[in-house]
């Protein structure tokens, strides 16, 4: 064999796709902003109002993340991109959420209840009981979105699993704490303390999964196992999420 002629190997084995694995690209934005707000919602660390993590859910929690899902739809991985996506999304949504939506409901909600006579205090209290109804019923839906996912994740890996079975459990701890919020609109602090602990983890295995993702890749074998559920999984080189 001569030297040309082994150099031409890995071109005609390797991949004929030029897009490579997008999942690593998205899910890291996932993990960046499941543990800032994670920090954020267990009180260990506070954002003030958040406008500083809100530029992070923007750019690496929304837009990345939406490419990231786009670029998989065209690589073919159907389940990556149905993810990456939906939680691109998500991300785009909070941000809308925090920087214009809440403050619009609890100052329409605060002006209706001193059109009927409520003193300044409980105008104020009864807009941000209705930001926290609002923040519940549209966590409520992603539960169902995010409940779909962890179903179809069982036919991929383990670590994939855990993060959407932690991913379930943080939002049915934040619509508990958010529909079972005061009069006054204070969420339950004990409840949502505890959400925030567990969307801590979740960035812990967001962030293994990227790290394995790359890792793997780069080293052209398994490196960090995400253990497989499924035989061809388990039979291809380097196992993907996706």
């Amino acid at each position: 064999m001569t030297l040309s002629h082994a150099q031409k190997l890995p071109a005609a084995t390797g991949t004929t796709s030029p897009i490579g694995h997008a999942t690593a690209v998205g899910a890291a934005g996932f993990a960046w902003c499941s543990l800032i707000l994670g920090l954020h919602t267990a009180g260990i660390i506070d954002a003030a109002d958040g406008t500083i993590v809100l530029a992070g859910t923007f750019f690496y929690g929304g837009i990345v993340q939406l490419v990231a899902g786009f670029f998989a739809l065209a690589a073919g991985a159907t389940f990556a991109a149905a993810f990456l996506t939906a939680y691109g999304a998500f991300w785009l949504g909070y941000t809308v959420i925090e920087f214009w939506a809440a403050p619009h409901i609890a100052g329409a909600a605060a002006a209706a209840a001193k059109a009927n006579g409520a003193s300044a205090e409980a105008a104020a209290a009864a807009g941000g009981h209705a930001v926290m109804q609002s923040l519940g019923l549209f966590l409520v839906a992603w539960l169902i979105v995010t409940v779909v996912f962890a179903v179809a994740s069982l036919g991929t890996n383990a670590v994939t699993v855990t993060a959407f079975a932690l991913l379930t459990l943080t939002i049915v701890l934040l619509v508990i704490a958010y529909l079972g919020a005061t009069s006054a609109g204070v969420p339950s602090e004990p409840v949502l303390h505890t959400a925030g602990y567990v969307e801590i983890v979740l960035a812990a295995v967001a962030f293994y999964l990227v790290m394995a993702e790359l890792t793997n890749e780069v080293r052209g074998r398994t490196v960090f196992p995400l253990f497989a559920l499924n035989r061809a999984q388990q039979t291809g080189p380097v196992p993907h999420a996706a």
